[in-house]
């Protein structure tokens, strides 16, 4: 993809969130400077509905799509943030971990899935819901 594109997964499959990365993508994209100036753009649904596509497609991120010749499953695990290129305002993109997994929903919890959601609602400007 071009190579202003970073994206990396902000927090893991499990609810671990990952600093280090945070503070890479914050030093990389010089995100402290833009103050105010950038916008937050989430999309929620159910796994395997192509959010991870539909992101790549508006914001020329580089989120990993699944391969429909594999098979369908879970391809984003826990929640990934992404630049998004060419777009003004600065724009992040927020690639949240499709809800009604069968790889999630074997222990019969929703727990990680009502989370995302959620921080999905309370850190982003624009929340896309794919049906």
């Amino acid at each position: 993809m071009a190579e202003d594109c970073c994206s990396f997964q902000l927090i893991s499959g499990a609810g671990v969130l990952n600093l280090k990365g945070l503070e890479s993508f914050t030093r990389t994209t010089n995100l402290a400077q833009r103050r105010l100036s950038y916008a937050a753009v989430a999309i929620i649904g159910p796994q395997s509905s192509g959010k991870s596509t539909l992101l790549n497609q508006l914001f020329r991120t580089d989120f990993t799509m699944m391969d429909a010749y594999e098979g369908r499953g879970q391809t984003t695990q826990g929640i990934w943030i992404g630049k998004g290129i060419g777009i003004e305002p600065f724009t992040i993109a927020i690639d949240v971990e499709g809800s009604d997994s069968s790889e999630r929903g074997q222990d019969g919890t929703t727990t990680f899935e009502k989370r995302s959601a959620l921080f999905a609602l309370a850190i982003a400007d624009i929340v896309i819901i794919n049906m």
